[in-house]
């Protein structure tokens, strides 16, 4: 099941791979950073530079040896990660059968579960929290992955039809469910 974080984390080192992502780009599942192909490759670059910087130290030092290994299995599992992904078949994203959009009062916030008829690729996003604050949900129609961008223009549907029962005096609904028929190309 793949969760969504809609905040990222700094100095991410993408500890859980790196996933296929619309438009030749590949993202973090942790920080949602975004990498193509030669952020990938540059990626790389950086583990090997480290490993080298730790092989010009003192070869006496047991502490030297300790850093020299670790550098070079992070440059191995940088590298199985990038030759993965370089043998990843490409495929169009998955559209949605139904998105149900439930609004948490408490925590001020709408969880999102995505349902797919289809088999979809693996990671694909399956559930999102935004808050439940304009600002927060735009913030997500610019995201890279054309899955979170629909479900941001579907919360932002929901939230304007709540704002605007709130604001007339009438209880706004706590659920909406948007089937495929209302859901536009993913893409």
């Amino acid at each position: 099941m793949g969760v969504y974080m809609v905040e990222g984390t700094k100095n991410c080192l993408h500890l859980e791979g790196l996933r296929a992502a619309s438009g030749g780009s590949y993202r973090c599942p942790v920080c949602g950073e975004s990498l193509d192909g030669g952020g990938v490759a540059e990626w790389v670059r950086e583990a090997e530079e480290a490993r080298d910087e730790a092989y010009s130290l003192d070869k006496g030092d047991r502490f030297a040896e300790i850093a020299r290994q670790e550098a070079q299995r992070e440059v191995y599992r940088r590298r199985r990660i990038m030759y993965e992904l370089e043998n990843v078949p490409r495929v169009v994203t998955t559209r949605p059968e139904m998105i149900l959009i439930i609004h948490d009062a408490e925590a001020a916030t709408y969880g999102c579960r995505i349902f797919y008829k289809e088999p979809r690729q693996a990671g694909s996003v399956e559930q999102v929290s935004v808050a439940a604050v304009l600002e927060t949900i735009l913030e997500l129609r610019s995201d890279p992955d054309p899955i979170v961008r629909l479900i941001a223009e579907k919360v932002e549907e929901f939230h304007a039809v709540r704002e605007k029962l709130t604001g007339e005096g009438e209880t706004a609904p706590g659920r909406r469910v948007f089937y495929a028929n209302e859901l536009r190309a993913v893409g």
